[in-house]
């Protein structure tokens, strides 16, 4: 016999009416347009459509300059749909409206995973929905994953293909299994973690699909799965394979701990990430155990399986030195749908304390207790993590993210305005890829292969007058800023203009050492001012 707690018979009392007495109210589209809405009211959408790129932006953003044929060169370890999808902007200073489309998915798909959780015909999937978008909008660290790179890209097709699996498992058919199969395949074209989310919601389904013995269900799930596999596989050795490299390792090099380093790594990193998880990561751990639960309880067993081998398959890759385990921007995805799953669970438990308090007032709505309960704990925590709201990337207490630290392209402008024919412009390392992008005056090329983590660098013409810094340390700011120097004079007394962005760490010792050899006027004002160089 089936109880008050039964999640079969939960929330039955407010079970919508049916269709054929009255016209339904789309309450689906509404809830979505109504977090969507939110967007520019959390985020500081102005700051993030026109602010100017930085280092890891600016070679993507030159990447839409080159001719379609060199895409397979410059998107490097940029998806390459990505990379397509830059290009249908029109307005090359606003590309960043592609991660803020990404975003504006993410919370859709967060609301989708949350509704599909519950059965159709229950009120309290929308409000489980409501839960799961609110989680990934209000998720504080989706204000400083604002980059003209693929991390959004990567959190929507993580959430999308859980949210897929679980209506997959609500009602199972052929076509529904096609459908996230080819989701697997479209997916890597924007996102090269979808091959890390593949075989988890195609390993959940074929193990919840074998532990209840449905066996033709299973070899269905086997033929999907292999062809997942194969397009997923064409579409890596075809586009993606050549963005990785021995630099790009190196790179990543501290985020591959040893297996006897795992738990003292994960307690580092943990502690790292709770600021922008906006609440103690064990307290988000606990609620995303909830959420497994609630996915179990509601019979989406794969969906939950799926959940759990996520953060398995993690552990594994970084061990294994093929993936950056929990890194701020790489593992995004993951942090991203552990606030989705963690949304789940703060929904399941709201909902399990509502049917618990109908047993004592019999009279009690459950979905509207559902609702009372969850928009309490969701206000305490968009209370608790409201001075991220808004985040222009330049909060001292928070955090300050090369967004506000940069700005090559005032500097680019206007040395571009002020320049004269002869002049000689000298550009530190870092500045190489906005200065191409900004600049209108000066013709850049490719050069590839190079052999830094991009896989390619840019050519600018010897008889420019450009002369790039190659390196950080002393040496090369001595030696290159010592050629500007001469060539300016064999140019007849011409200015040396200087542009320097993302200097930081040791390189700021470098310049600052060689700068107090020569005579140094400011030209202009902001984060990153532009200064003539010449001889005392």
């Amino acid at each position: 016999m089936a109880t008050d707690l039964d999640p079969r018979r939960v929330g039955d009392d407010l079970a919508s009416p049916p269709a054929s007495r009255r016209r339904a109210i789309p309450w689906d589209w509404i809830a979505v347009a109504a977090l969507l809405a939110l967007i520019p009211i959390v985020h500081d959408v102005k700051t993030m459509l026109t602010a100017p790129y930085w280092l890891d932006e600016a070679w993507v953003a030159l990447s839409v300059r080159f001719p379609l044929g060199d895409l397979p060169v410059t998107t490097s370890s940029t998806p390459i749909g990505w990379s397509l999808l830059l290009r249908l902007v029109p307005d090359q200073d606003y590309l960043r409206v592609v991660p803020l489309f990404f975003h504006a998915l993410a919370i859709g798909a967060a609301y989708a995973l949350g509704r599909l959780v519950y059965p159709p015909g229950r009120r309290t999937g929308i409000v489980a929905g409501l839960v799961c978008g609110a989680a990934v909008l209000l998720f504080p660290a989706q204000q400083v994953r604002h980059d003209l790179k693929q991390y959004s890209a990567d959190a929507f097709v993580a959430v999308g293909l859980l949210a897929l699996t679980a209506w997959t498992e609500r009602g199972w058919s052929r076509e529904r299994l096609g459908i996230l199969a080819a989701a697997i395949g479209v997916g890597m074209f924007v996102s090269h973690t979808t091959a890390i989310l593949a075989p988890c919601v195609l390993g959940g389904l074929f193990l919840a699909t074998a532990v209840r013995r449905q066996w033709a269900r299973l070899v269905e799930v086997t033929v999907a799965g292999f062809a997942a596999a194969l397009a997923a596989a064409a579409v890596y050795l075809t586009f993606s394979a050549r963005g990785r490299s021995g630099a790009m390792q190196d790179f990543w090099a501290a985020y591959f701990p040893r297996l006897g380093e795992l738990p003292g790594y994960l307690e580092q990193r943990g502690e790292a990430l709770t600021r922008i998880f906006g609440a103690p990561v064990l307290l988000v751990l606990c609620l995303f155990v909830v959420g497994v639960v609630t996915f179990v309880r509601w019979g989406r067993p794969a969906t939950a399986t799926a959940v759990l081998l996520l953060p398995l398959a993690m552990i594994t890759l970084g061990v294994s030195k093929i993936y950056p385990l929990l890194d701020w921007r790489t593992s995004h995805f993951v942090f991203v749908t552990a606030a989705a799953v963690a949304g789940v669970g703060l929904g399941g438990l709201a909902h399990l304390a509502a049917a618990i308090a109908q047993r004592v007032y019999r009279r009690l709505p459950t979905t509207i207790a559902t609702a009372t309960i969850c928009a309490v704990l969701v206000g305490a925590f968009a209370v608790h993590n409201s001075q991220w709201y808004r985040f222009d990337g330049d909060e001292a207490e928070l955090e300050r993210t090369p967004i506000a630290m940069t700005d090559v392209r005032e500097q680019t402008r206007y040395v571009n305005a002020h320049r004269a024919k002869n002049d000689v412009v000298v550009l530190s390392f870092a500045a190489t890829y906005g200065f191409a992008f900004y600049s209108t005056r000066d013709h850049v090329g490719l050069v590839a292969p190079y052999g830094n983590t991009v896989g390619w660098w840019v050519d600018i013409p010897a008889d420019s007058g450009v002369v790039v810094i190659p390196g950080l340390d002393e040496k090369a700011v001595r030696g290159g800023l010592g050629r500007a120097l001469t060539l300016a004079g064999e140019r007849g007394g011409a200015r040396v203009w200087l542009i320097r962005s993302f200097v930081v760490g040791e390189e700021v010792g470098s310049w600052q050492s060689v700068l107090a050899d020569y005579r140094v006027e400011q030209m202009t004002n902001g984060v990153e001012p532009v200064v003539v160089v010449s001889e005392n």
